[in-house]
């Protein structure tokens, strides 16, 4: 379905009569934009169409009446819509109020007339009331808001932090479950009509059953209340509980524990002192052994060096004492095995280089005179420095870590016999400790009594509901039995047969299109949405209709978490969706949308809502929401635009053709 043609008359500012051609482009698709400053008249379209469809009141029509021509008593306003149906046919509506020829009318004197033509012929007077409810079939009146809405609609979803029952109150107005409603509801009531003609049955059989009735429905009420008590009761043992639970921590600093979980600690207590005990048994054997060494590790260097020096000095006062023997071999090493100079020495040379070398070697280093302090033979020496070695890598450095874990040991036998030992209680504590102990262990127990005598009170509320319709059951087969005939119990047994199919309907389809109407409306929502990276999804509860926004990890994000912008954007998908989930294809006309967003929305309802909100689709806009950039990138995909131009001192309304400054600049 697409609108062609719009006629305004004498409405509002429109004071003659004003055609708005909607041109459609190659494939069928159509968006026109329509420009106009504030007050020029972009309302009173969406008044005119919704007006033209559904007729008005006479006293809002009148008080809309082009204030010019009411001077004139001129009444007469008219609306004209053509229409393009979906098989290809034409569909003219027109609706007009008039007054007649009177002066100075009133809105008591309108009187309202439709006339509808269909592919040129015009509909008779007595089937104007049937055109009236195709109309209303064709474009329903409850689903018109989110295809026909403005920016104060966007705002006023989008401000609704409980919309569950405007969401479910428009999406039934799509799916015509009122309908399905209002029809289940006359199979109702033509069932109770013709139980009204039954015949009388047995006083006696009725009264026995209804009595039944009527006692186990006194027990069931009665199980009722006594399990409202235990629920509270219930309620109430779980709180002290957790009271109790909370004074235990604010008194102890820790969580508090049951008698078998205060058993288990004590297992770790006994095991962390044996563990103890083992450690500091290994710290002992540590320290017999090596420490007495150890302590003395800072002279290891010192020792080293000493005994290196002792042993220098001890190899210069051996080369001193052998010095005439080591002097001799060493002139004899100059002349054999053959002289290493040319002229060989004489003899007395020889004595007095031998002399020379001797008393070079009886001399020694004067620097390497040094005081033996160890004074050890080699073999001394070497089991002194065998022994620093062998400390420095003994297992004594062990003992930081043995000492380190029983230190934490030590920390955690304290913590576990001040907690379950009470040793570090004062009396006045153990007695506290005691106190809350056993008043949480009579709440558990309280807790699991309650919770099985609720269980098994379940159990019996439903064998009463079982009996009650068990009973009811046998009370019906009364009234068939006895006081209907075969044709009024099969007729009776049909309409509850419908009536269950219907409700049957109406659940799977609710379900259906609510499925769907979350999958359309995130499907725009990421197209929209500048956050549409960190939602993963939208759901709506197809019971309680409920929506649930969730990003990436899952967690819920509050509507009202939104910015101003993304609950509009959300408006604007949700429309989208419900437009979409009814499947009807109309028209899709919006009045100023982009008022109230910022750069970023706009820009993604401009390139992604616009081209994809319907195959028509009117924009009505002011010259700073499609500004010269939007209007650039709306340009390939429009069909047509157009202005209106209001003048201020006549108060009238004119259309041409052309965007704001399309004609200015050619």
């Amino acid at each position: 379905m697409k609108f062609r043609k719009l006629t305004i008359e004498n409405y509002k500012s429109f004071q003659f009569s004003t055609e708005i051609v909607f041109p459609l482009g190659k494939d069928g698709h159509s968006i026109f934009l329509i420009g106009g400053m504030n007050g020029a008249g972009k309302t009173s379209i969406m008044e005119a169409i919704t007006y033209c469809l559904y007729g008005g009141k006479s006293d809002e029509i009148f008080r809309n009446i082009n204030r010019r021509e009411k001077a004139k008593d001129n009444a007469n306003v008219v609306f004209e819509l053509v229409i393009e149906m979906d098989d290809g046919s034409e569909l003219v509506v027109k609706r007009s109020w008039t007054a007649g020829v009177i002066s100075d009318p009133k809105a008591r004197d309108l009187t309202e007339r439709l006339v509808v033509v269909c592919d040129g012929k015009r509909v008779s007077v007595q089937n104007q009331e049937i055109w009236q409810d195709f109309i209303r079939a064709a474009i329903p009146p409850g689903i018109t808001q989110f295809f026909f809405f403005d920016g104060e609609k966007i705002q006023e979803i989008a401000a609704d932090d409980h919309s569950e029952v405007r969401l479910k109150s428009s999406l039934e107005a799509a799916l015509g479950i009122q309908y399905i409603n209002r029809l289940a509801s006359d199979i109702v009531y033509i069932k109770q009509e013709e139980r009204k003609g039954f015949v009388e049955i047995s006083d006696e059989d009725l009264e026995f059953k209804q009595s039944e009735l009527k006692r186990e429905k006194s027990k069931l009420t009665r199980k009722h209340l006594e399990r409202d008590g235990l629920r509270a009761e219930l309620t109430d043992f779980k709180y002290q509980l957790e009271e109790a639970k909370k004074r235990f921590e604010a008194a102890f600093h820790a969580a508090p524990e049951s008698r078998e979980a205060m058993r288990e600690q004590e297992k770790k207590r006994v095991f962390a002192a044996n563990r103890l005990t083992q450690i500091e048994s290994e710290i002992r054997s540590l320290c017999e052994k090596a420490l007495p060494y150890s302590i003395a590790g800072k002279f290891f260097d010192n020792i080293r060096r000493q005994i290196e020096v002792e042993r220098e000095s001890a190899s210069g006062e051996a080369i001193k004492e052998n010095a005439s023997n080591l002097a001799k071999r060493i002139v004899r090493v100059v002349e054999e095995p053959e002289p290493i100079y040319s002229e060989k020495l004489s003899a007395d040379r020889m004595a007095e280089l031998e002399r020379r070398i001797y008393l070079l070697l009886k001399e020694g280093d004067p620097k390497a005179n040094v005081q033996r302090i160890l004074d050890l033979s080699d073999r001394d020496a070497a089991r002194v420095l065998n022994k620093i070695e062998s400390l420095e890598t003994s297992e004594v450095f062990l003992l930081e870590p043995l000492l380190e874990e029983a230190r934490d040991l030590e920390a955690q036998i304290r913590q576990l016999e001040g907690i379950n030992q009470g040793s570090a209680l004062t009396v006045t504590e153990r007695e506290l400790f005691d106190e809350i102990q056993t008043e949480m262990e009579s709440c558990s127990t309280q807790i699991g009594r309650k919770t099985e005598q609720l269980r098994l009170l379940e159990e019996d509320i439903l064998t009463l509901e079982k009996r009650i319709s068990e009973i009811e059951v046998e009370i019906e087969k009364l009234y068939e039995k006895h006081n209907v005939s075969k044709e009024k119990a099969d007729f009776i047994e049909e309409c509850d047969a419908i009536a269950s199919v219907l409700n049957q309907f109406i659940v799977r389809l609710r379900k259906n299109k609510v499925h769907m109407l979350q999958e359309k409306t995130f499907e725009m929502y990421r197209l929209l949405s500048s956050r549409s990276g960190l939602i993963k999804d939208i759901t709506i509860d197809d019971k309680t209709y409920e929506v649930k926004i969730t990003d990436r990890n899952g967690h819920e994000i509050r509507k009202s978490a939104l910015s101003a912008g993304e609950k509009e954007v959300f408006a604007v998908s949700l429309l989208w969706g419900l437009a979409q989930t009814s499947e009807l294809k109309l028209p899709i006309i919006i009045d100023t949308p982009l008022s109230r967003l910022d750069s970023t929305h706009r820009d993604n309802i401009v390139s992604n809502y616009f081209p994809n909100a319907g195959e028509q689709v009117v924009i009505l806009s002011t010259d700073t929401e499609i500004d010269t950039n939007y209007y650039r990138t709306l340009k390939p995909r429009l069909s047509g635009a157009g202005s209106l131009e209001f003048d201020q001192r006549q108060e009238l309304t004119t259309f041409r053709q052309g965007y704001f400054w399309e004609n200015s600049h050619g």
